[in-house]
């Protein structure tokens, strides 16, 4: 599911964007590896690498997961708003036989967002640079226990 080997030579950059923020920058790239294709997400000496399926997974959850990552209260609702004045960046999709997503960079009102959308579950999730780097800090075993609902949170395909 996750690529965290550090031979860069065997990696393609497909696509890069930054998502900028007061306290935080992350780099967000899709990239190709002899495994497939990656989303790999950089905050400072973090970096995070999933597949398709594992950010499916992180598309159903709840806000608050953030929290965790990030160690303290995190009001994401306030940062998570979609607008109808956003403006996209960069737009990519990651594929694989299990799961397709959808990856957006925008520029909103409240500053840069990261939407990551799992068109066929319904599901997706808006992150600005903080909670990308919360989530670039995160051991790839998270994706494990997103996975315990294969389906989403109400456990049956959509």
């Amino acid at each position: 599911m996750t690529d965290g080997t550090d031979a860069e030579h065997y990696i393609e950059v497909a696509e890069e964007t930054e998502i900028g923020g007061d306290d935080a920058t992350a780099t967000v790239r899709r990239i190709r590896t002899p495994k497939g294709e990656r989303l790999e997400v950089r905050a400072g000496d973090d970096v995070l690498r999933a597949d398709a399926l594992g950010l499916e997974s992180l598309s159903w959850q709840d806000l608050e997961v953030f929290e965790d990552f990030l160690g303290h209260e995190y009001d994401l609702a306030a940062r998570s708003e979609s607008a109808a004045d956003d403006e996209i960046d960069c737009e990519f999709t990651l594929s694989n036989e299990y799961a397709d997503i959808v990856v957006r960079s925008v520029e909103s009102p409240d500053g840069d967002r990261l939407v990551i959308e799992a068109p066929k579950k319904h599901f997706s999730v808006r992150v600005d640079a903080e909670g990308l780097a919360g989530l670039a800090a995160q051991d790839t075993s998270i994706f494990s226990e997103f996975l315990e609902t294969p389906h989403g949170p109400g456990g049956h395909a959509h």
